[in-house]
């Protein structure tokens, strides 16, 4: 019984707690959405037309012989 008991307890606790952490992340995705619409509605991306579309914008510039210059940004996982 106790090795039962030692092999469902951790289950059991993530089961228990899935609804929490689920919950927990919806709100970090809400707010880094947020995040990212204020980021890009600020004056700094404002003054060039900026491309999201990496692949996109690869393949312009491999046909147009240009460079891409590049501004890549994370938020930082807890």
């Amino acid at each position: 019984m106790r090795k039962l008991l030692q092999r469902a307890l951790p289950a059991l606790v993530a089961a228990a707690m899935a609804p929490c952490l689920a919950t927990a992340q919806g709100a970090d995705q809400d707010a880094m959405k947020a995040n990212l619409e204020k980021k890009l509605s600020s004056e700094f991306m404002k003054k060039v037309d900026w491309k999201t579309d990496y692949a996109a914008t690869l393949a312009s510039a491999k046909k147009s012989g240009e460079v891409i210059f590049a501004y890549f940004t994370r938020s930082y996982a807890p």
